[in-house]
């Protein structure tokens, strides 16, 4: 590319890089308050987390249609098209990200239909490590640190760890108060959905990695 061409596709990649982590700071608070609706017992918070997925929805299409714009009218090659591709991938992951703190929301507001006391355990510190990965892994984004993404990958076996038992204790909790066990359910779901970020985590710290060296890796297996 000529230099002014080179410095004008280079600004519209910083654009994209900001939209995607500006969707990443509003999707890990999204996520945070469907838990911390369920934590404080708070249903208002949880109805707004549900009213509020709309616009992240939106977002994530606004973005992978910028992504698709820069692939047709640049046509960019090497590293930059890596970088598009995986920010189209990457919103596509933060999207889902945001169903899941949706889905904690959902589950906490069934929850009051049959408002028996089951104990959160190790949820909210499964929740907190969840996050964790995330802010990490968006972190990862921002500086294209192919280091910091690779621990992310490997320390998602810590949320695995923590969920297993998580879902243990509920289960022992379930089989000693039988009445409990729809509740104990629903705690079980809400468990799963923060498994299921630090997942998504791992899965866009394996697209920074791709960005960055162009290796398509798994390595949250």
């Amino acid at each position: 590319m000529m230099t002014g061409t080179r410095d004008r596709f280079d600004r519209e990649l910083a654009h994209l890089q900001g939209r995607i982590l500006e969707m990443g700071s509003q999707v890990h608070a999204a996520a945070g308050r469907g838990l911390q609706a369920l934590v404080e017992d708070n249903a208002d918070l949880a109805r707004e987390v549900i009213a509020a997925d709309e616009e992240l929805n939106r977002l994530r299409y606004d973005i992978e249609g910028e992504c698709y714009h820069l692939l047709v009218t640049e046509q960019p090659v090497a590293g930059d098209m890596r970088a598009i591709v995986s920010g189209i991938i990457i919103a596509s992951e933060l999207e889902r990200i945001a169903d899941h703190g949706k889905k904690i929301a959902r589950t906490y507001l069934r929850m009051l239909d049959d408002p028996r006391m089951v104990p959160l355990g190790d949820i909210p510190r499964l929740g907190e490590m969840a996050l964790g990965l995330l802010d990490r892994a968006l972190r990862s984004v921002a500086h294209r640190d192919v280091v910091e993404a690779r621990a992310v990958c490997l320390d998602d076996d810590q949320v695995d760890a923590l969920y297993k038992q998580a879902f243990n204790l509920t289960i022992s909790y379930m089989l000693e108060n039988p009445r409990q066990i729809a509740a104990g359910a629903h705690l079980i779901g809400v468990a799963h959905e923060l498994e299921r970020i630090g997942d998504r985590a791992t899965n866009i710290a394996e697209r920074v990695i791709y960005a960055v060296t162009g290796e398509l890796i798994e390595l949250n297996v």
